[in-house]
């Protein structure tokens, strides 16, 4: 089975770190038949010459520059179009696979034709810790999983481009437009299985500023609009969105150290 590998990359990333994720993509054991990469808008002279490297070291490489910078949901939702395979692999520009992921989730995939979505679980590693990031594995616990939280881990994921859009592809939810994609994949094809990978595929680098995005007014905005968007269409009650709206928020709006404790001891596994 054909893949594409789909990364989005803004100014502000680190070229080393977007060299290890890209080559982490093409050193596998399955190797992709391209690496997408769009560029969210102008990039820093380090970057680009640091893309124009990879470009001669990976043939399948292919990159592709927006004029201004629109965000992660507008420049996937432009990506996903430009990727020419029935299945997408997600990846983040700042993390990195092991080397047989694809080979594993290509293999799901064919023992079941009736999936539309593949994840595995990620740890997250920092100079303080690393921690395992589990999601659940089956479509039911899935399912039930995706009422409280994004039951799958983003840079881990691999799609059906035809179900993505199908589903109206990616939209403009600021650090939330992967879970409301899955929602809607899940919510529009209510006969298809999705499933997760009971091991670390991706390794996901993290520091003070990865929870300091996961907080703030504009985050519980979104989580908000987000939340009612879910309840409007039926993929959760009255009582879950309330719970979802009180507790998630809760969160959000605790200064980053405490938010940082909570992820770390009570959301996460460490290892």
């Amino acid at each position: 089975m054909e893949f594409s590998v789909l990364i989005t990359v803004y100014k502000k990333e680190i070229p080393e770190n977007l060299r290890k994720s890209i080559l982490s993509c093409y050193q596998q054991t399955i190797k992709p038949k391209e690496i997408i990469l769009i560029c969210d808008g102008e990039l820093t002279a380090a970057l680009n010459a640091e893309i124009n490297l990879l470009k001669k070291e990976i043939p399948v490489l292919l990159v592709y520059q927006l004029p201004e910078n629109l965000g992660s949901g507008p420049t996937s939702r432009f990506g996903v179009k430009k990727c020419q395979t029935e299945l997408i692999a997600r990846m983040d520009s700042d993390d990195y696979c092991i080397a047989t992921r694809f080979e594993k989730q290509l293999k799901v995939f064919e023992e079941n034709p009736n999936l539309i979505m593949v994840g595995s679980n990620i740890l997250e590693k920092n100079t303080e810790f690393t921690a395992l990031k589990k999601v659940p594995e089956t479509t039911e616990e899935i399912r039930r999983y995706s009422k409280m939280r994004n039951p799958f881990n983003n840079p881990s994921s691999m799609m059906k481009k035809e179900y993505i859009l199908k589903s109206g592809n990616y939209r403009e939810f600021r650090y939330l437009e992967d879970y409301d994609l899955t929602m809607r994949l899940l919510h529009d094809n209510p006969t298809k299985d999705f499933y997760n990978i009971q091991e670390p595929l991706v390794v996901m680098q993290t520091n003070d500023s990865s929870y300091l995005r996961r907080g703030g007014l504009l985050y519980v905005k979104t989580d908000f609009i987000l939340q009612l968007d879910f309840f409007r269409r039926g993929d959760i009650h009255l009582f879950e969105f309330l719970r979802n709206v009180f507790i998630r928020n809760v969160i959000r709006l605790l200064p980053n150290q405490f938010r940082k404790w909570i992820y770390k001891r009570k959301l996460r596994e460490e290892v």
